[in-house]
């Protein structure tokens, strides 16, 4: 009985450690970012491809550009600024431009340049540049 117990404990342990996120500083997001997919699933598959560049600055704010390849597009490029913080080692930023509503995002995996982000729906897959 003291084994199953063990081994349920250590289950329980492993599963929370697997769901946990990576802790971020402003250091660890300052600079250029390749949006390189979006995704509602955290292993990246039925990804949409995006062309979508994110400037995280030290004033707080994050200047994101988006270049569309459609040739019938009404606009060449969208380009938006959303406020931003660090707050227990986690990304809060405005949902949307000019709104009050702040979403928190977690890096799920952070190796080198590249990053795994999980915002409220999806999930960004990044490369610093």
């Amino acid at each position: 009985m003291r084994i199953q117990q063990l081994w349920f404990s250590i289950l329980i342990f492993a599963s929370f450690s697997a769901v946990a996120g990576v802790p971020l500083t402003q250091a660890d997001l300052l600079g250029n970012w390749q949006i390189d997919k979006e995704s509602s699933n955290s292993d990246g598959s039925k990804a949409r491809s995006t062309n979508t560049t994110w400037n995280i600055k030290n004033n707080g704010t994050i200047e994101g550009v988006t270049q569309d390849s459609d040739s019938h597009a009404r606009v060449e490029s969208t380009r938006a600024v959303l406020n931003y913080s660090i707050e227990d080692g986690k990304l809060v930023k405005q949902a949307a431009p000019g709104r009050s509503k702040m979403e928190t995002c977690e890096a799920v995996e952070k190796n080198g340049n590249q990053m795994v982000l999980k915002c409220q729906t999806v999930y960004f897959f990044m490369t610093k540049k």
